[in-house]
């Protein structure tokens, strides 16, 4: 086949996807509409504001399944995050957050011990706890001041 040939070949160019209408959500957003249906609720946003830091609940204060204070730990991870990238946090205000994180890492690790060694809840139990112990130990020693 000569060069020619191919250029004389009509090429069609592929049409681009459909791209989503303004008017619909994310798949992010209705993620979470569905999750909050499923547990009764329509709010949607974290359960703690950044400048009521002090409203977030202990580990000691929920029930003693692992999947209820591993979600409040995930919570308490995602307030810090948020805390950490607010300008409108104070010192004092994440500090009360690491200290919440240290008392969640030691429930997560006394609770995953008494869990089958093969359970996968163990296993994200482990790393959530390492992970709520390692932010804490890394703010108190200075990296985020």
């Amino acid at each position: 086949m000569k060069i020619e040939d191919l250029l004389s070949q009509i090429i069609t160019p592929k049409t681009p996807e459909a791209k989503p209408a303004a008017g619909e959500a994310n798949f992010a957003q209705q993620l979470q509409e569905i999750m909050a249906a499923a547990q009764g609720t329509t709010e949607t946003q974290a359960p703690a504001a950044l400048g009521n830091v002090s409203a977030i609940s202990q580990v000691s204060e929920v029930n003693n399944s692992p999947r209820a204070v591993l979600d409040l730990v995930l919570s308490h991870l995602d307030s810090y995050q948020q805390a950490l990238g607010s300008s409108d946090a104070t010192l004092k205000q994440v500090a009360s957050l690491v200290q919440t994180l240290e008392q969640d890492s030691q429930r997560l690790q006394s609770l995953s011990q008494n869990l089958p060694a093969n359970s996968p809840l163990k296993q994200v139990m482990d790393e959530t706890a390492a992970l709520a112990y390692t932010e804490s130990f890394k703010f108190n020693r200075g990296d985020y001041v």
